[in-house]
């Protein structure tokens, strides 16, 4: 008895885990114990026993990990771990006019370019990549163009 309930617990316990550690890979694990203590139950009692620990542990671990999406985040604990924040942040088209007239326009490196970072540019950031390749943050930087959904900037030559 101790072995199937070890299995069953282990298995809702991976489930849970899952919440805080998501790679599909630890529900799996999870879901191997839970089948694995349904087939010890039908071994040693019986299939109507092993359909019981089945669903039981099922019907726990669904509840559980509801408890962990719903309440958890209203909780002290789950507001340092959950992001309550908006992203304010949002792509530029550099197919638009606004990015055209980006082009020649000179500004700072608003963070590392490694060879992409934020470039800071009539005092708003977008998201480019540097032709010349790395660039420390405030380097002096100019819009040489465009590509897909980021702006593409050069140093600018030291006089």
């Amino acid at each position: 008895m101790e072995l199937v309930l070890g299995l069953l617990f282990a298995g809702v316990l991976f489930i849970a885990a899952e919440v805080f550690m998501p790679s599909g890979l630890i529900a799996s694990l999870g879901g191997v114990c839970i089948v694995a203590g349904v087939g010890v139950t039908f071994e040693r009692y019986s299939f109507f026993a092993a359909i019981a620990a089945g669903v039981g542990s099922l019907v726990v671990a669904g509840l559980v990990v509801y408890l962990e999406l719903k309440l958890l985040p209203h909780t002290p604990l789950g507001r340092k771990m959950f992001n309550h924040a908006a992203s304010s942040g949002k792509a530029v088209d550099t197919g638009d006019a606004t990015a055209q007239a980006l082009v020649g326009k000179k500004g700072l490196a608003a963070t590392a370019f490694a060879p992409t970072g934020l470039a800071e540019i009539d005092g708003r950031k977008y998201e480019a990549s540097c032709i010349d390749g790395f660039l420390h943050p405030g380097e002096a930087i100019v819009v040489a163009g465009r590509d897909a959904y980021k702006l593409l900037v050069k140093k600018v030559p030291a006089v």
